[in-house]
């Protein structure tokens, strides 16, 4: 080898280790993962979607800001309830028996298959988008007129059957927040779930804001660290065929405040 050419093989050698290491640098990723969007036409308001989206979040906690949809003229959510917080490390979703996201004005017809980008936007993860796939319609249920979270049935207790009863109570640990449900006439049944109703058992769902946490098929939740300032956290009793709990005409739900300081 000519010692005229090694400065270049040098040269060229450098700018390869460079490019190299340059490629394997880690691409920084989200700690929010957008999962089984769906969009379902509202019954009676035929110009409306209802969006529902499933929430992971692998890092601190975050909160959601707004939703944006570029195919409908207005995008916002069903109600608040105060900020949308997602706990650390937790799963939450918008869903129909909670905080979900309404579109209003589609442009386009509505065809089985047709998707829509939505795009969430957080206070630390910044914007993450997903597509929501249309479903069937959803009916809106009798689950408002009781003043419950968004969309959903019910089953009213009938005479001479347990009328369940709970209460909440909250314990801070290092990880977060463990939250207990005290139930009276009331059962947690995991192995009946999906089941026929049987009077007194059934499971619960939790809420942070509105914001669905998931369901309870035992008295206990363990919650992550929050955001600063006051959350409402809420617990609603439902059948093993899951309709909300109605006794003497009031949902049996329970809730408690948390102040993250």
């Amino acid at each position: 080898m000519k010692a005229r050419n090694l400065p270049l093989i040098l040269v060229l050698l450098a700018m390869a280790t460079w490019g190299g290491v340059t490629l394997l640098k880690p691409v920084k990723t989200s700690a929010i993962l957008l999962s089984n969007a769906t969009a379902a036409p509202l019954t009676g308001q035929p110009d409306q979607l209802a969006v529902f989206v499933s929430i992971t979040n692998t890092g601190p906690y975050d909160q959601l800001l707004s939703a944006h949809a570029p195919d409908a003229s207005e995008t916002a959510f069903s109600e608040t309830h105060g900020m949308l917080a997602l706990p650390e490390n937790s799963s939450a979703s918008l869903a129909p028996d909670g905080v979900f996201i309404k579109l209003s004005s589609i442009t386009g017809a509505l065809k089985d298959g047709r998707t829509f980008p939505i795009s969430l936007t957080f206070a630390n993860a910044g914007t993450v988008t997903t597509r929501a796939r249309l479903s069937s319609p959803q009916e809106e249920g009798a689950a408002s007129s009781f003043g419950l979270f968004g969309i959903g049935d019910i089953c009213q207790v009938g005479e001479g059957e347990p009328a369940p009863k709970i209460a909440l109570s909250t314990a801070r640990t290092d990880a977060g927040w463990t939250v207990t449900v005290m139930s009276d006439d009331f059962e947690f049944t995991p192995d009946l779930v999906d089941g026929p109703h049987v009077p007194g058992t059934g499971h619960g769902h939790i809420y942070i804001n509105g914001l669905k946490l998931g369901r309870l098929y035992n008295p206990t939740a363990t919650i992550g660290n929050l955001p600063l300032g006051q959350h409402e956290i809420r617990v609603t009793l439902s059948t093993n065929d899951h309709r909300a709990y109605i006794a003497n005409e009031v949902p049996v739900t329970a809730s408690v405040l948390l102040h993250s300081q």
